[in-house]
């Protein structure tokens, strides 16, 4: 297993190497004995697992948010857009609340 192979199967299965098909384990486990990038890779995924569990789902995204990202990225009002105010696109507005970011 390459490390490439290793980060596609972190991204489709998380941290958790129980969850992994059991067809991948062995030379995943491997890899990890031999990589000090794929023991990095996982220590990663598992730090994003645990902080995605540590919200359980208190987080919850404005609801005209996919409108205000359409505008942005196509510059265009859409159906349900017109009441939005353009103090809400600027790139200092206030991150969604729950959402760390690290720095």
């Amino acid at each position: 297993m390459t490390e490439d192979e290793f980060r596609e199967l972190l991204d489709r299965h998380g941290g958790d190497l129980e969850r992994w098909p059991r067809a991948t384990l062995r030379e995943a486990r491997r890899l990890l004995a031999q990589s000090i990038a794929a023991q990095a890779m996982l220590d990663e995924m598992v730090a994003i697992d645990l902080a995605l569990a540590e919200t359980d789902g208190e987080a919850t995204p404005p609801a005209d948010l996919a409108d205000r990202i359409f505008e942005r990225a196509f510059g265009a009002r859409t159906a349900g857009a017109g009441t939005a105010s353009s103090d809400a696109l600027t790139p200092d507005a206030a991150p969604l609340p729950g959402i760390n970011r690290p720095v």
